[in-house]
């Protein structure tokens, strides 16, 4: 049970909100809404003070943005101003009053975020007046001598970590009451070892169950705890105050209540950083910094000779890791005795040494790890040790070495005599065949593993231990996986535009000549027809393919001559849009396949003679999605579009349009995965040549036909966690 991740950056005033809310009711008082405007500079701070109460005034030039809260351990009333620079002032304020001891400012420089500590001297009830928006007026008062201001209500923790918490609080009384049957925390500690910061959470029962959520927006670890209740006393922020690590504090508080309890352990940190959660017995172990991810890594080694050798002993390849708590050692040639009882009592530990121990040590060490310093004088004076729990057996390297190989043949020879048991596995989630191989890789060798296809269920012999080892890999690997339902939408949109121009220009011409031949001259070129004359064909044909046209016809009175002209235009407007929306489900990190269409015949030729094959026009879709720690899916996508396009003499040809790519998308987000844009534009012209070229006059012999078409292909994915 371990997850990997990397965190983000948030800002200070998200820090000051969440301690201040996650603080129990009892602690948290008051909680200023946050006022947007230009960062503040502190111009004035001082205190005044008699027997019944303390007056602290804060003045800046801007309005103050705070939050104010109180602490139990040690008792203090603690004033967070974010955006405000109180660098004028860095000195502590003594007071000396029966209520006050001291008002200590601290400024954040790089945030620019200030905060006062006003260190009581005993517990204490509290105003605050904020009249003018760049004044805030804190009075302090005996316990008891003004009324209770009323706790933050729980719902600025659900705005806070954008959940939505039930109203109730709950007490001592229902936490006992409920510890029957949910499970409680006990305890939350921190511990610094080294470079790597550890959070220990303590519940009541054992094997609890919890999920991690990592705000990446936020900076900030979430450890939810389902079916578990905690004390209003036990709620509480913890301040981390350490170079060395990246936690800035660490809040816990009952999150809901009722039928369906939840707790939080919100970790708010300075950096990016890896971390890494596991759970053993009653305890959640919450490790952050670079070193977390060693977590991860199972060695493999000899189990009781693992237990002889020191961890950084197990492979040449790791680095040591030092967690003792730092001495400084300067001795010249002292006795080695002396110096591993000094280190057994900085470490706690009991140390026994063999009477082959001897010799003097010179040496000289400041600020380094007891564990570290103890491996040094070890190594300088050619020895070596073994450690079995709080007991640490020094000897000689040769010894030593002796005793680990000894065990490594003890453990050999039980090997070869330990008894065999058989025990049958009935797989769920996972196909037998698939985990045999995993299985193999650690059985003993006079072991074997054995699978039964049509039930599903793994035969394995070998003996006690190794069954023990192989029935934690099966409960580590059989497990359910999650689904993930795929839907797409294929949009395609085809336009077309077309504007067409043209001119007909005909006539005729009749007249008699008065002799015997010819007696009459006709000459005709007619657009249309004319009731007075006979028509012919056009004497200039500009025409274009058109439903609407408008003619003119011009006539002598008596029919003698006549001009017609036909003039022609039209546009035309068209389009069309088709969506597919092919969807799919499939278990996380299988792939699945749909498709649907037809199947085009053609035929060929070959020395076989001639036959018909076919080709698919279908639209498909392809897709193995993965599901991250984070619910983000990672999907490798294949869509394929084919469709039946214009009649060759060869066949129907087939339009294709395909897209593969790999793309990581939030759990019900949107993706466009592909984008086609196609414009044809296209204009012809015909005309008489020179007249067709003339201003205005041109227009009336040629014609234009102007046409655009366009086609667009957009793909869209969305992928849904069916849970």
């Amino acid at each position: 049970m371990s997850i990997i991740q990397r965190g983000a950056v948030y800002t200070s005033l998200t820090l000051m909100l969440i301690m201040s809310a996650c603080a129990s009711d009892a602690q948290l008082t008051q909680k200023a809404e946050p006022v947007a405007g230009a960062p503040a500079k502190i111009v004035d701070l001082s205190t005044s003070s008699d027997d019944q109460k303390v007056e602290l005034l804060i003045k800046a030039d801007n309005p103050i943005q705070y939050t104010v809260y109180k602490l139990d351990d040690p008792l203090r009333l603690i004033i967070d101003m974010s955006q405000v620079d109180m660098s004028g002032y860095q000195s502590a304020i003594p007071v000396r009053n029966r209520l006050v001891n001291s008002v200590i400012p601290i400024y954040f420089k790089e945030s620019n975020d200030s905060r006062l500590e006003v260190e009581l001297a005993e517990d204490v009830d509290y105003t605050l007046s904020e009249e003018n928006p760049n004044e805030l007026s804190v009075s302090i008062l005996a316990k008891g001598s003004a009324p209770a201001v009323a706790a933050a209500p729980r719902e600025d923790v659900a705005q806070i970590a954008e959940e939505t918490v039930e109203p109730e609080p709950i007490d001592s009384i229902t936490v006992a009451e409920l510890a029957t049957e949910f499970s409680r925390l006990e305890n939350v500690e921190f511990k610094q070892l080294d470079r790597l910061s550890r959070i220990e959470v303590t519940l009541s029962k054992n094997d609890p169950s919890y999920q991690l959520l990592a705000r990446d927006n936020l900076n900030r670890l979430t450890l939810d705890l389902p079916g578990t209740v905690v004390a209003q006393d036990d709620e509480r922020v913890i301040n981390v105050n350490l170079e060395e690590s990246k936690i800035k504090n660490i809040a816990v508080f009952q999150f809901s209540g009722g039928e369906k309890p939840i707790t939080k352990v919100v970790v708010n940190l300075e950096e990016v950083s890896l971390y890494n959660v596991s759970s053993k017995g009653n305890k959640i172990i919450l490790d952050i910094g670079d070193e977390a991810i060693l977590a991860l890594a199972t060695k493999v080694s000899d189990e009781r000779a693992g237990k002889l050798a020191k961890p950084e002993e197990e492979s040449p390849f790791d680095e040591p890791r030092y967690e003792g708590a730092k001495i400084s050692l300067d001795f010249q040639n002292a006795d080695v005795h002396n110096i591993l009882r000094i280190i057994a009592e900085v470490s706690g530990l009991n140390v026994i040494t063999s009477g082959a121990v001897k010799g003097k040590v010179t040496i000289k060490l400041n600020n380094v790890p007891w564990d570290q310093a103890l491996e040094v004088i070890l190594r300088n004076n050619g020895l070596d040790m073994i450690r079995e729990g709080n007991i640490i057996r020094i000897s000689t390297a040769k010894q030593i070495q002796a005793e680990k190989d000894a065990a490594k043949k003890l453990m050999s020879t039980e090997q070869e005599i330990a008894p065999l048991f058989t025990r049958l596995f009935e797989i769920n989630y996972e196909t037998a065949a698939s985990l045999k191989a995993n299985l193999d890789s650690i059985k003993s060798e006079r072991g074997s593993v054995e699978i039964n296809d049509r039930t599903n269920i793994i035969i394995i012999k070998d003996t006690k231990k190794k069954l023990a080892e192989m029935a934690r890999l099966i409960l580590a690997l059989d497990k359910k996986e999650r689904q993930v339902l795929i839907e797409s939408r294929i949009i395609e949109v085809a336009h077309s535009y077309t504007r067409n121009l043209g001119v007909q220009w005909g006539g005729a011409l009749n007249t008699v000549t008065g002799a015997n031949f010819p007696n009459t001259i006709g000459v005709t070129g007619a657009a249309g027809a004319s009731p007075n004359v006979i028509t012919g064909g056009s004497v200039v044909d500009f025409s274009v393919p058109s439903s609407a046209a408008l003619g003119l016809t011009l006539g002598h009175v008596n029919g003698t001559a006549l001009l017609d002209m036909k003039l022609m235009a039209m546009e035309q407007n068209g389009q069309g849009r088709i969506v597919s929306m092919p969807k799919i489900t499939t278990m996380n990190n299988k792939e699945a396949s749909i498709e649907s269409g037809q199947e085009i015949p053609y035929q060929t030729t070959s020395s076989e003679g001639t036959k018909t094959e076919f080709k698919k026009a279908v639209l498909s879709l392809k897709v193995k999605p993965h599901i991250t720690p984070d619910n983000h899916i990672r999907m490798e996508i294949d869509v394929n579009k084919d469709s039946p396009g214009q009649t060759t003499p060869d066949g129907i040809a087939i339009d294709t349009k395909h897209a593969i790519t790999e793309v990581i998308v939030g759990n019900g987000s949107t993706a466009v995965i592909g984008g086609l844009f196609k414009n044809d534009i296209r204009e012809d012209k015909d005309q008489v040549p020179g007249i067709g070229n003339f201003p205005i006059l041109g227009w009336l012999f040629k014609n234009k036909i102007n046409k655009r078409t366009g086609e667009e292909l957009l793909i869209f994915i969305t992928p849904k966690i069916v849970e």
